[in-house]
């Protein structure tokens, strides 16, 4: 009997031609997103040869969706989310409300009806939480303060539409808007709470007890039927595949294998990652371009720019920083995947008319395209604003130069090591802004705790760098980083500060804000490994030492 193999020709044709675009966006510099999406029109309906199956391929997308935001939660914490706190909710929800309005405006500007301007509004409202996660993961951003603000706020996003799908129905059909939100509201809180419950008790037991027996494909099954079945469930009860994947993430990143977890889902998160890209450049149609120049350009205006600098003001005004705002804006200007749920809900209850649609899915579909433009532009705007004083000349104070503690600016992962190594042996003060993570050590004797921003001024004074022997810096954001560097080391020019830092480029801005050698995790990791290696062929420690001294060096 002949098999069907169009599937396979499709999954082909998809990977091919992603391969290609990816190539050539990254020789020119660009993300290699933006060479997915333009990949999947070279096989989309609406351009010459091969035509990929839309829909077959939107299937193996969900799945590039799912683990995504799997991962991207496996990396999260349920203290992580907490720590962003309700201000940056209700901005979130604030920036929705806000579009769905100048979004009317404009579709009753451009002539639409009354519902199509309201689906196509809400519709564009929504970000993409898979495009931010993809390239927050691409830029090594998704611990930074800006990309725990930017996630957040996608999830927020996501809780809205569902909502949204409720009240435009109620809507179009005449319903009682009241009762459906609120209905909608009980079923997202219910699934929520549950999953975070009953998950928190069960999965980290569950995968320990899967480990245990040693079989890496069993693991490799129990990840898979959690991530996907999770994400199933949430979309069965009207909530979205993506909330329902990141939940699950949630859940994995509170038990001890959770680094194993992710170590084993990379691979195939990336391929079907790309899948979802390509999809989306099957969409975009470049007649109804062609056709309503004008209109695609109001429509991206709205999602670029008039999205991207609203979410920057209302996230400065929730209390982040300005350059966390700004990348956060940068990262929130585009549309995505509860976009096309939502106009698409607006065809099926047959008011939203075919044009409006495509033009709305063709928007969408760009603006994904010029996401990683649009947040390499914020980029370099804020690392040149960066470039200025970012503090008033201070008149320098004199400093005991036999320091009796140490600071610790930052109790996370890194900062906990650095105190557990210290204390019991030196006095040690310990700063960091959420007063949860403190909490471990109140009561020690041999360690002051002090809750607040350690860029703070105030905070500063409250260190008392003058008798301070060394400040460890291990906050992960950079901005704050420089910033409290630059503070303490006009005020005691001669303080030994030690800093943690991403990359050799981030570690040369900290050099020049006066930072002392940074410490640049890759390099360390590397020669960690040289050191041991060394070991294992009959080096003796010594001599070993004395050749990672001098490649750190060079």
């Amino acid at each position: 009997m002949e098999q069907d193999t169009s599937l396979l020709v499709d999954l082909v044709a998809a990977i091919c031609v992603a391969l290609g675009g990816g190539w050539i966006a990254a020789r020119i510099g660009l993300s290699s997103i933006a060479g997915y999406v333009v990949a999947g029109m070279v096989i989309s309906p609406f351009t010459p040869g091969f035509v990929g199956d839309v829909d077959r391929l939107r299937l193996l997308a969900d799945v590039g969706v799912v683990l995504i935001m799997f991962g991207i939660g496996v990396q999260y914490s349920l203290r992580d989310l907490a720590r962003v706190g309700p201000a940056v909710s209700a901005a979130a929800v604030a920036q929705v409300t806000a579009i769905i309005v100048v979004g009317y405006a404009l579709g009753e500007l451009l002539g639409w009806t009354s519902d199509e301007a309201l689906f196509v509004g809400a519709a564009l409202a929504i970000s993409s939480s898979t495009v931010i996660v993809k390239l927050l993961s691409e830029r090594g951003e998704t611990v930074t303060a800006h990309g725990r603000v930017t996630i957040a706020w996608a999830i927020v996003q996501d809780i809205c539409a569902v909502l949204l799908v409720a009240v435009l129905v109620a809507v179009t059909e005449e319903g009682n808007v009241a009762e459906s939100v609120s209905l909608a509201t009980l079923k997202a809180a219910a699934f929520v709470g549950g999953i975070l419950v009953v998950g928190l008790r069960v999965v980290p037991w569950m995968l320990a007890r899967v480990a245990g027996l040693g079989s890496r494909e069993l693991f490799v099954l129990a990840i898979s039927a959690l991530a996907l079945g999770t994400a199933l469930a949430s979309e069965e009860v009207g909530l979205s595949l993506a909330l329902g994947a990141f939940l699950a993430g949630i859940v994995v990143s509170e038990a001890d294998l959770s680094h194993r977890v992710l170590g084993e889902l990379l691979p195939a998160r990336d391929v079907f990652a790309v899948l979802f890209f390509v999809s989306v450049g099957m969409l975009i149609d470049p007649d109804v371009i062609r056709d309503n120049v004008a209109a695609m350009a109001l429509l991206l205006v709205l999602i670029i720019a008039v999205k991207g600098a609203l979410s920057a003001l209302l996230a400065r005004g929730a209390g982040e920083r300005p350059d966390t705002a700004a990348l956060a804006g940068g990262y929130l200007s585009q549309a995505g995947e509860f976009s096309f749920v939502l106009i698409g809900l607006g065809v099926d209850e047959d008011v939203v008319g075919l044009d409006v649609f495509s033009l709305a899915v063709a928007a969408t579909a760009v603006s994904i395209v010029l996401t990683p433009v649009v947040v390499a532009g914020t980029g370099r705007l804020v690392r040149a604003l960066e470039r200025r004083p970012l503090i008033d000349a201070v008149e320098p104070r004199p400093r005991s130069r036999l320091g009796r503690y140490a600071v610790v600016c930052g109790y996370g992962d890194v900062g906990r090591t650095v105190v557990s190594a210290l204390r019991g042996r030196f006095e040690v003060v310990v700063v960091d802004e959420d007063a949860r993570a403190l909490r471990p050590l109140a009561g020690a004797e041999d360690v002051r705790t002090i809750n607040g921003d350690a860029s703070n001024p105030a905070i500063i004074d409250q260190m008392d760098l003058e008798n301070c022997r060394v400040l460890v810096i291990t906050i992960p954001d950079p901005f704050a980083t420089r910033l409290l560097v630059e503070r303490a080391r006009q005020l005691y020019p001669d303080l030994d500060i030690i800093t943690r830092a991403v990359n050799e480029e981030e570690a040369e801005r900290l050099r020049r804000s006066g930072a002392g050698e940074p410490v640049v995790a890759d390099r360390e990791l590397a020669l960690e490994m040289v050191r041991h290696s060394l070991h294992r062929f009959g080096v003796d420690a010594r001599q070993a030492l004395a050749i990672v001294q001098r490649m750190r060096q060079r």
